[in-house]
């Protein structure tokens, strides 16, 4: 299904299930089809499951002017208003994940049943005061760290067959170019969600990876200790896409959770 949006950009997205819903967000440079190990478990579960491909990215709308995690952002949150979706949860996965956290702070008037972060931390950009960040971007190198991506593999051993193989017929429908996407990236590593993150009124799970290649889990435990509505999850044996490295382990971790809320 294609979604409309306020400027004549369409999301792809697609809807399975009945229940509460829940939406799933990919990161920068992903597909929906990331989750592709989630939805039976969580439509079985009782969930309804919404996964869409984000502005520029899949099989959504192209657009040359995207340079900004803010419309990203905005993007969700019209998306889910225009569909109905009512006290969604919502499970973001890197980027995806930063988009939840600027949706906290920019859309307070969407209510939401719950939260989920995978592997993102609020803040990329490294401080003495926060050495969280990703690998060791700082203000004044970040822009050549996201460009060489690190040089760092993303995932500890791979990632699920079944995962893989959907992957690999969107990604040669719809390729991704990383170098045109660059000041998306650069955006969105300059922000800094810990304002909105720690003072989030809704429960909020935050998944980290134990081999993450990015970011070090701790910053999960920092968050937690300031406000009572945020648990941490971490996941071993995973470096970046836990839910497709290691899916048994995070689908019961995810699910365990949200039985509790």
């Amino acid at each position: 299904m294609r979604y409309q949006l306020r400027d004549g950009k369409k999301l792809n997205y697609q809807i399975l299930g009945d229940g509460q819903p829940i939406v799933l967000i990919h990161g920068f440079g992903g597909y929906q089809q990331i989750w592709t190990d989630q939805l039976a478990p969580l439509v079985s579960a009782g969930y309804q499951v919404i996964t869409y491909d984000q502005r520029d990215h899949g099989a959504s709308s192209r657009d040359e002017e995207l340079v900004e995690i803010t419309t990203l952002i905005d993007d969700l949150a019209e998306l889910m208003v225009g569909i109905g979706l009512m006290n969604p949860i919502l499970v973001g996965h890197s980027m995806g994940a930063s988009v939840i956290y600027g949706l906290l702070q920019r859309h307070p008037e969407i209510a939401l049943r719950a939260v989920v972060g995978v592997d993102q931390s609020p803040k990329m950009l490294n401080t003495p005061q926060w050495p969280y960040g990703y690998i060791d971007a700082t203000r004044a190198n970040y822009q050549l760290v996201l460009k060489n991506h690190g040089n760092r593999r993303e995932t500890l051993k791979g990632i699920d067959q079944k995962v893989f193989e959907q992957l690999a017929i969107v990604k040669q429908q719809f390729p991704f170019v990383r170098a045109e996407h660059l000041p998306l990236l650069y955006h969105h590593a300059k922000q800094d969600w810990r304002p909105s993150v720690v003072a989030t009124p809704v429960p909020m799970l935050m998944i980290t990876a134990n081999q993450s290649p990015y970011f070090n889990g701790e910053f999960a435990d920092v968050l937690q200790s300031q406000n009572d509505l945020i648990t941490h999850l971490a996941i071993d044996q995973s470096g970046h896409c836990p839910m497709a490295e290691q899916p048994q382990a995070f689908n019961q971790g995810l699910l365990e959770y949200l039985h509790t809320i």
